[in-house]
């Protein structure tokens, strides 16, 4: 929805400018270890662009005060916003990041279902319905908003090959501890973004290769 959107430009131009700018340069820096540099040029550049706006604003934390743009936002309210702005401020902090499975679209409705805690959620009149395949599990952050959710802007689509790898990984991440679940949850969800990214890098490496806790070669 526009208000999202327009919201997470200002929240992004003002959490890497001014003070925050030094801070912007070091989580690029960051970014491109896990998914190389950008390139304009390239196919990608757009989806790549809206990775780095969503792990920046939403996951990664500020160094100076521990906790990411979002959440340091909804807290303590550092960037000046209206009395309109601040229950979708709260959205954005209340999302929920996560591997999810397509199950179906029935009329404008997408169903997907969430691999860590096996809940199955329906967007209602999504206005993303296309792009998904039940083959293929997907990295995405739902925002809640009324009595449903939308998608944040930024996917990431895991190759079929993929699939026993990641459940497996899941299953591991179930079985920790409740206080260690979200981090160890995190963890596992930026290890696959890595992977996606050296599979497209390296199309000719056999897929068992790169999405492994166990890689033979090194990138």
């Amino acid at each position: 929805m526009t208000i999202y959107t327009d919201l997470t430009e200002k929240l992004m131009q003002f959490y890497t400018s001014g003070s925050y700018h030094e801070e912007a340069v070091k989580a690029k820096i960051q970014f491109n270890e896990y998914a190389g540099v950008f390139d304009e040029a390239a196919s990608n550049f757009e989806q790549k662009l809206a990775q780095f706006v969503d792990w920046y604003l939403f996951t990664r934390p500020l160094r100076q005060f521990g906790l990411s743009p979002i959440a340091l936002q909804a807290e303590r309210e550092v960037m000046p916003m209206s009395e309109e702005e601040k229950p979708y401020i709260q959205n954005l902090a209340n999302n929920r990041h996560s591997l999810f499975e397509f199950l179906k679209i029935s009329r404008d409705d997408l169903h997907v279902r969430d691999l860590f805690s096996d809940y199955k959620l329906v967007i209602k009149k999504s206005p993303v319905v296309h792009g998904f395949d039940e083959n293929e599990p997907f990295e995405g952050r739902l925002i809640p908003h009324g009595d449903s959710f939308i998608f944040a802007s930024a996917f990431c689509f895991h190759p079929k090959e993929s699939v026993k790898f990641i459940l497996q990984e899941v299953k591991k991440v179930k079985k920790v501890g409740d206080d260690e679940r979200p981090k160890s949850r995190e963890e596992l969800l930026i290890r696959l973004f890595r992977m996606r990214h050296k599979y497209e890098q390296y199309p000719h490496v056999a897929i068992d290769e790169i999405y492994t806790n166990e890689p033979r070669m090194k990138f």
